[in-house]
């Protein structure tokens, strides 16, 4: 997929990469696992298109039993996920290691080697790539799912605690010891990162006032069960949802989530309406030096840069230099 919008760098082939493998983990993760089990007789009496797509579910809404089942799951999912980076290091060691060890014939001198060219010794010793969009992607499953559900299961706050404890440790200690030396980005994914974050309390608010309004557990409202096969009723539809906690003159113990969520959305909807100004590129670049990097070039040294720069653009249709970059050549 990435491949095919045909991006012109590096920094812009792995930031949008981390932006797939997120979505592709948050939708396996948090999607997939809910709506597998859910079924809409209360939103649309199982006659309407949710009704007819998840047909499988039993849960209808969030009540002990999802609890139980999905929410275990889910919590069980998340903690593995924290603790991953140490058992994938724990893998991948122990792999590389007896690598190198069947290569020299299990013996202690590593300078021999059964490999055919230099270059194979060198990859075989040299460690793993760096593959810094896979920890951005964990990094925002993390957040998004410890607040996504983290209301109704603080349990994963804790998860995240721990799998952002793990993460600066083991990146710290293997970025030096362990990974090749990774190549220069600059900050579009980190931004892209912290970008993606502003929409975190969009999506948590409205779960946490759906979540808190379960009338099983926090309002002691139970339908009775006439068929052995009939599903558990919860009650709780978009429209009582709304009549009761989304009421201005009758506030509920969760009506404050969804009059967050109105604020929230009503700023976002006025910041983009009527966006601040943004600041000067070109003076973010004089407070960094860049200029006087390029000025300080010799003419020389610019004639190979850009010779180099387009050997790469006609025979490999890349760039290792964005463009206002080499504007400035």
């Amino acid at each position: 997929m990435v491949k095919a919008m045909r991006l012109t760098n590096l920094t812009d082939e792995t930031t949008w990469t981390m932006v797939c493998i997120f979505i592709g983990q948050f939708i396996n993760t948090a999607a997939l696992l809910t709506l597998a089990s859910a079924n809409f007789h209360d939103i649309d009496g199982g006659y309407g298109p949710l009704s007819a797509v998840f047909v499988v579910g039993e849960e209808t809404d969030f009540n002990v039993d999802w609890y139980r089942t999905v929410g275990a799951l889910l919590m069980k999912t998340m903690f593995m996920t924290a603790l991953w980076p140490l058992i994938e290091l724990t893998m991948f060691y122990c792999i590389m290691n007896l690598t190198r060890a069947a290569d020299r014939g299990f013996g202690p001198d590593t300078f021999k080697s059964e490999l055919p060219t230099v270059q194979a010794y060198v990859d075989l010793y040299s460690g793993p790539e760096y593959l810094i969009h896979y920890r951005y992607a964990t990094i925002l499953l993390n957040i998004f799912m410890a607040f996504l559900y983290g209301t109704s299961m603080p349990y994963l706050y804790f998860c995240a605690v721990l799998a952002f404890v793990i993460l600066y440790i083991n990146e710290r200690l293997l970025v030096c010891y362990y990974y090749r030396e990774p190549p220069t980005f600059d900050e579009k994914m980190t931004v892209m990162t912290l970008e993606m974050t502003k929409y975190v309390p969009l999506m948590m608010l409205p779960f946490a006032f759906w979540q808190l309004g379960n009338r099983q557990i926090f309002d002691d409202v139970v339908f009775e069960i006439v068929y052995k096969t009939d599903f558990m009723i919860s009650g709780h539809s978009i429209q009582q949802a709304l009549d009761d906690g989304a009421n201005l003159s009758h506030w509920t113990y969760n009506s404050p989530p969804i009059f967050m969520f109105y604020l929230l959305l009503a700023w976002r909807l006025i910041c983009f309406c009527w966006p601040a100004p943004s600041e000067d590129d070109e003076g973010d670049q004089l407070v960094e030096g860049l200029e006087v990097y390029y000025e300080a070039l010799k003419a020389s040294d610019k004639g190979k840069i850009q010779g180099q720069e387009d050997y790469y653009k006609y025979n490999f249709k890349t760039a290792t230099y964005s463009k206002e970059s080499y504007d400035k050549l």
